[in-house]
């Protein structure tokens, strides 16, 4: 006779030995394999386990094996608990009656049921559908499922129907999932989230979750029923398409759009954690000399060299964005005005002395700016009209300088 395998929790080492004579003695043939966790067990398995060594992180393991919880002292009251939360039985650890209940289950693995029949109506509705598609019970373990989920996990049905999700899905994951169903099942209706899923070929898809409880006549939850769609090419075309609209076109740095969307973060976490931050504003000196000279083209190739040659200046905190047609923007954190002025007349100096090459001519290039340090006491309006004042200011002292804001 082939032994039947039984886990069970390594703590029960010398109990077993005496329930495994009693079980000889009937004729059941065992095989023991020690867990030191239910999740080493696989799911349909029948395991024992201490009512000491099961944690809250184990229950979700529980419906989808055949879990027996021994307890020291048995009552009507723990037993019912242990099977609301999945559990297929309870017994106390000198109850014999567990062996009985043992060989009775041990012996009904050996008859096998009979295959369902291939034209099953539900079923051949549901594997019609491209979307994949599940159902479970309110103890979490999957009852159905359609071809289309079977062939978006890589898991065959008969790997899927009297499983858990922690057995189909990596459990990083499957603790999202499993969270969630909790809550549908406690609230009710309908239930809609994004959450990444891994898909047969190892590939992580962005999936929308549309579930919907089912109930019995009385209200009560039998489970819930799932569809997955998946986004990720419209999500990845959204983060593309929103990417887009946050960067200039001709330059490839941020926009002014950009600037506006994060300056606010900005100024709450500069209130918030008291950081230093400044506001460099840049204009290109006789910049229309250089689209008369080159024409527009030759503009355009300027401002791409000039932001290239920028970016290359700047710390790793700054951010460089382009508001206009010849200006810029630089954001500087962690720096007061003292040290942000000293950034900008480098600036100033170093463009002056490089050369830049536009339609295979050098060229010269000044730029004349200002800078703020922003204030939490100062809305950014008045800091962008103050720092804009000032560096019109600079450009009427004779441009290729910086005019700081003190406040």
């Amino acid at each position: 006779m082939t032994p039947a395998i039984l886990y069970f929790s390594s703590q029960q080492a010398s109990w077993r030995v005496q329930l495994d004579t009693l079980l000889s003695a009937y004729g059941q043939s065992i095989e023991w394999q020690a867990v030191q966790n239910i999740n080493q067990s696989p799911a349909l398995s029948i395991v024992l386990l201490e009512e000491n060594g099961i944690s809250e992180q184990d229950w979700p393991f529980l419906p989808s094996r055949k879990t027996i919880v021994i307890v020291d002292s048995w009552s009507l009251k723990s037993s019912v608990q242990w099977i609301k939360r999945g559990a297929a039985n309870c017994f106390a650890r000198d109850d014999e009656r567990l062996a009985a209940w043992l060989v009775s289950e041990l012996s009904q693995f050996s008859i096998h049921r009979a295959p369902k029949a291939e034209d099953d109506i539900l079923q051949v509705i549901i594997d019609a559908i491209p979307a994949p598609i599940f159902f479970k019970d309110k103890l979490h373990i999957y009852q159905g499922c359609n071809t289309a989920f079977c062939q978006s996990l890589g898991v065959p049905r008969e790997k899927v129907i009297g499983y858990s999700v922690y057995d189909v899905a990596p459990k990083h994951l499957a603790d999202t999932y499993y969270k969630a169903d909790t809550q549908l099942l406690n609230q009710g209706g309908a239930q809609r989230y994004e959450a990444d899923v891994q898909f047969s070929d190892g590939s992580i898809h962005e999936i929308e979750f549309n579930k919907a409880v089912f109930k019995k006549s009385n209200g009560e939850a039998l489970g819930l029923v799932g569809v997955m769609l998946d986004i990720t090419e419209r999500n990845q075309l959204m983060r593309k398409l929103d990417k887009t609209s946050r960067t200039d076109p001709l330059t490839g740095i941020s926009n002014l759009r950009e600037f506006n969307l994060i300056i606010h973060d900005e100024l709450n976490q500069q209130k918030q954690f008291e950081k230093r931050l400044c506001l460099m504003t840049l204009d290109i000196d006789f910049f229309k000399k250089i689209n008369d000279k080159f024409g527009h083209s030759g503009g355009d190739q300027a401002l791409q060299l000039i932001a290239e040659w920028l970016q290359k200046k700047l710390r790793s905190t700054d951010t460089l964005f382009r508001v206009g047609g010849e200006e810029f923007y630089i954001l500087m954190r962690d720096i007061d005005i003292e040290n942000a002025f000293k950034i900008a007349e480098r600036l100033c100096k170093g463009m002056a002395t490089h050369t830049f090459l536009i339609n295979q001519q050098s060229v010269h290039i000044t730029l004349s700016a200002g800078v703020i340090e922003l204030s939490p006491s100062t809305d950014l309006e008045t800091a962008l009209d103050m720092v804009d004042k000032a560096l019109y200011e600079a450009k009427s002292d004779g441009r290729n300088c910086v005019c700081p804001v003190y406040q």
